[in-house]
């Protein structure tokens, strides 16, 4: 994978050699960057009836990758050599032995003068598809609101955390000045168990990832007056002091909050290796998930979670505050903690 890497950067900086453009600074992203709209269409597609609840290995679930293919070509990122365009594919047995067809969507900007170091923002796609397909006994948790609605369209879980790995897709491939190699991943199988993260980790040398920063469940807050996001493992390495350094040094927060991204607050749900940072975080990458909503949120895994539950605006407001707290990251500047090797 790192050789993969290295043929796109090789590829790149003779295109810049040749036809050179303007350096772009570091700017501090207005609030038209990540418009509440523009998240709304990406999520409003992605949580769309049309798509079924896009459970892996399902022809609605290749045409989920489709769009985010086509939103990484929009963002002015590059695919990786070896896969078929954006697109990575792996396939993985069910409980039930069947082979299961996943779709990993990556791409990537190449860095400048730490190139071949990795900052890795990603988020699951996939959803659990309906209720005469999905392969999870129990759901919905709570009572329809529909009698005839049998989608789990998963607007929150997680469309809201891929719109966001695309919104940020979109403002560090405008900037164009990232030191190091920023890789976007959009991943399959997570709710089969973390297919998806676990087939694209085992591609990399860990050593190469200096963080990953996953994003899931950004639609819903936890409580009517704490919009709030936290970090999983927030213990584990001190990748939270590092966001957190850069939003109060740049005065992000008007309320004169210093602490933006908390403390996970569920700490005996596990949630740290309940998403794709986890298969990362077992490599002593520093690797971590990004959340709003609650594990015991009425709506998850529910019919009931669709785009009318989502607050766009408070959505616009975090993936700000990680391209602000990311940008030590892309930069350079910012290297977090290794996470400790793990007893047996």
């Amino acid at each position: 994978m790192i050789a993969m890497f290295r043929l796109i950067i090789t590829h790149t900086l003779l295109f810049l050699f040749l036809f050179s453009y303007p350096v772009v600074a570091q700017l501090a992203p207005s609030d038209n960057v990540f418009h509440p709209d523009s998240i709304k269409r990406i999520v409003s597609f992605l949580a769309s009836d049309q798509l079924k609840g896009r459970l892996t290995g399902s022809k609605e679930a290749e045409i989920a990758a489709g769009f985010i293919s086509d939103e990484f070509q929009l963002a002015g990122i590059s695919p990786v050599a070896g896969n078929e365009g954006y697109l990575s594919r792996f396939n993985f047995l069910n409980n039930q032995n069947q082979v299961i067809d996943g779709i990993n969507v990556v791409g990537a900007l190449p860095g400048k003068a730490k190139n071949e170091e990795l900052i890795i923002f990603c988020a699951h796609y996939d959803h659990i598809g309906t209720q005469t397909t999905n392969p999870y006994p129990g759901f919905p948790l709570t009572a329809n609101k529909d009698s005839h609605d049998t989608i789990f369209n998963g607007a929150n879980d997680n469309a809201s955390g891929t719109a966001a790995m695309i919104m940020l897709a979109r403002y560090y491939g405008s900037l164009k000045n990232n030191e190091r190699t920023i890789v976007f991943v959009a991943f399959s199988g997570e709710e089969f168990g973390l297919r998806g993260s676990h087939a694209f980790s085992s591609l990399l040398d860990p050593k190469a990832v200096k963080a990953v920063i996953n994003i899931e469940m950004i639609g819903r807050g936890l409580f009517s007056k704490k919009h709030n996001p936290y970090i999983t493992g927030g213990n584990f390495s001190d990748l939270n002091k590092i966001l957190n350094k850069k939003l109060k040094n740049q005065q992000m927060d008007s309320a004169g909050r210093i602490i933006y991204f908390k403390e996970d607050p569920f700490p005996s749900e596990g949630l740290f290796s309940r998403s794709d940072n986890f298969p990362f975080a077992l490599k002593r990458i520093p690797a971590h998930t990004l959340m709003l909503t609650s594990p015991k949120d009425v709506f998850y895994h529910s019919v009931n979670d669709e785009i009318e539950t989502l607050n766009f605006y408070n959505m616009s407001l975090i993936i700000k505050a990680i391209a602000l707290g990311t940008s030590g990251l892309v930069s350079g500047i910012d290297t977090p903690t290794r996470i400790a090797k793990r007893k047996q």
